[in-house]
């Protein structure tokens, strides 16, 4: 049980106040001397018609100081708890900082990344891949069984625009390509290229649409031909993919999936074995009808335009394959929860399928949940801030700017530590100037809450000081680097009983409360969807820590004192340990 829960606890039980009403009112103190944490008493004033004032206080005289509890007081309508230090630093420090196994027995599947077959990884997937893949780790954490699917675009209008090219400049542009043996890379941007020159042909051609609805319409009806094409297309923008989920230490395995494998490739495409069998459900629980000879799910009664299930020309769209999707994924894992760790504009899309699962009668759509956010975004020549667009071929490569993080971070890190680049080697240097660029990237979009867009800039995101990647990552060294020097001088100290009573000034206190919080922001993270609660939260720590560490001295003469402070700086790196590791990013012993 987390301090947190303990003091809670104790609230409910001297009061007689609901969890759910204590749970809801209850929050940190915005400042020190209005105590540790606070409970408002404003909504239960108002039910028995008292001021908040006098509510608090009916309600601070029923708490009777306990261990852990050192004071209570009534100001402004809000009971301010105040917790004894002493008991604090003892009960954190001499206790292992476990996170709850909350998620026991549950699974949630978090479908996110999902970038487009046939286009390069773009830096737009960035957000949706980092954020989920923070989430899959932060349930994990929490003992949830995660299944992470990766929910490609690999089907749709733009795979009949590609093959129609294919087939018109096979033989004069496409194998002329082929025959270089160039990377995975170069054909993917090939295709995204040949992509748009189609789309910007069919603006003045129609025939050239009419031509790529055709020959879609041919692959989803299992064409031979257009099959091999379209898995070729696939296949080669997988090999590309996972060259870059490798760069940020992520892993996706193809289908089907075993119990072992908990995060996979999945696509549009795999849910056609299931959408004849979706419609016909559809259509015998009477929610369809034609419009404008389209088969929909008409909304209006609910504020939203009608849901596309299949067009006049047979072929069927995002929102079919998702319905069909979901209801698979129930029935495979049944699952707590379904999140969709997708941006912001597709609000409407994702309101139209979760109303449609409700109106089939499955009982489970409302544990499925939209987590949006917002863009990135980078500044152009003119200084104006742009979005990205395959459509018109303005996409900033992902790989690219990955591959720049780590050639900054290992020039920055050369001129900040000349004598760590003279005593490792070339492959070492590359190897941390990778996790210091990657998490740079990584915690970049972590720190933001995720509905905000993420403004691009270089020099902000790789400095070492500030609320940035590397800042954690130097913390997290400096503190390895304390228990390196601690044990070189006590070489057998092993610090079994630490006298916790030393640990007595208001930063190390500070500290120490700070650490007994890790757990509450874990569950915090999950149940709000947001990782950086947890980015922040460790900012927070970091600080208080380097603020202590610039004022006093962790190893001195006084070895009870050095051993106290050392295992708290112990327990400081376990948990920034912890953290990163959870964010995505590689916690380094040195940098």
């Amino acid at each position: 049980m987390t301090i947190r829960q303990e003091i809670i606890n104790t609230i409910i039980s001297q009061t007689q106040l609901t969890q759910d009403y204590v749970v809801s009112c209850w929050g940190k103190s915005a400042r020190p001397e209005l105590g540790d944490y606070s409970l408002a008493c404003f909504r239960l004033a108002k039910e028995r018609s008292k001021s908040p004032q006098q509510t608090a206080e009916e309600i601070a005289s029923l708490i009777k100081p306990t261990d852990l509890i050192e004071k209570v007081q009534a100001v402004g309508g809000y009971v301010n708890i105040f917790l004894n230090p002493t008991k604090v630093v003892e009960l954190v420090l001499k206790n292992d900082i476990k996170i709850p196994d909350y998620g026991n027995g549950k699974t949630i599947v978090i479908d996110y990344s999902s970038p487009n077959i046939a286009k390069p990884f773009g830096i737009g997937h960035l957000r949706s891949t980092v954020i989920g893949n923070a989430l899959y780790k932060i349930y994990q954490a929490l003992g949830y069984r995660c299944i992470g699917i990766n929910f490609l675009g690999d089907w749709g209008t733009q795979f009949g625009m590609l093959i129609a090219d294919y087939k018109e400049n096979k033989e004069k542009v496409y194998d002329s390509v082929l025959g270089k043996g160039l990377s995975n890379k170069f054909y993917s941007t090939f295709l995204a290229e040949r992509y748009v020159e189609y789309n910007e042909r069919a603006k003045t051609d129609p025939k050239l649409m009419d031509k790529a609805r055709e020959e879609f319409k041919k692959l989803e009806n299992g064409d031979t031909e257009n099959k091999e094409i379209w898995k070729y297309f696939r296949n080669s923008s997988i090999l590309e993919f996972d060259r870059i989920y490798n760069l940020l230490g992520i892993r996706f395995k193809l289908g089907p999936v075993e119990n072992q494998i908990t995060r996979y490739y999945s696509g549009e495409e795999d849910t056609n074995k299931y959408i004849n069998q979706t419609i016909d459900e559809i259509k015998e629980k009477r929610l369809s009808e034609i419009s404008e000879e389209a088969l929909v799910v008409k909304l209006d009664k609910y504020n939203m335009p009608p849901c596309l299930l299949r067009k006049s020309d047979g072929a069927t769209l995002y929102a079919t394959r998702d319905i069909a999707a979901a209801i698979h994924r129930y029935n495979t894992y049944k699952f707590h929860k379904l999140i969709y760790v997708v941006g912001s504009d597709q609000k409407l899309h994702f309101r139209q399928i979760f109303k449609v699962l409700e109106l089939m009668d499955y009982p489970w759509a409302k544990d499925c949940s939209h987590i949006d956010f917002g863009l990135v975004r980078f500044k152009d020549a003119s200084g104006e801030k742009q979005k990205m667009s395959t459509r018109k071929g303005t996409t900033i490569l992902l790989e690219d700017v990955l591959n720049e993080a780590i050639e900054r971070s290992e020039r920055i890190m050369k001129e900040r530590s000349p004598e760590l680049a003279s005593k490792v080697t070339p492959e070492n240097m590359k190897e941390v100037a990778q996790a210091v660029g990657i998490g740079a990237i990584i915690f970049n979009d972590l720190k933001n809450k995720r509905i905000k867009d993420v403004d691009f800039d270089w020099e902000q995101i790789l400095s070492f000081d500030g609320e940035t990647g590397p800042y954690l990552q130097y913390t997290h060294t400096r503190l390895a680097s304390l228990l390196e020097k601690y044990n070189q001088i006590n070489p057998k100290s092993q610090i079994p009983n630490p006298k916790y009573e030393l640990l007595n000034t208001p930063e190390e206190i500070a500290i120490v409360k700070s650490l007994s919080e890790f757990s509450d922001v874990i569950q915090q993270s999950a149940e709000e969807y947001e990782p950086s609660i947890l980015s922040n939260y460790l900012l927070g720590l970091a600080s208080l820590f380097n603020r202590y560490y610039q004022f006093h001295r962790i190893i001195t003469e006084d070895n009870e004192l050095s051993g106290a402070r050392i295992y708290m700086v112990n327990r400081l790196k376990g948990v920034f340990n912890q953290g990163l590791t959870l964010l995505g990013i590689t916690p380094l012993e040195k940098m």
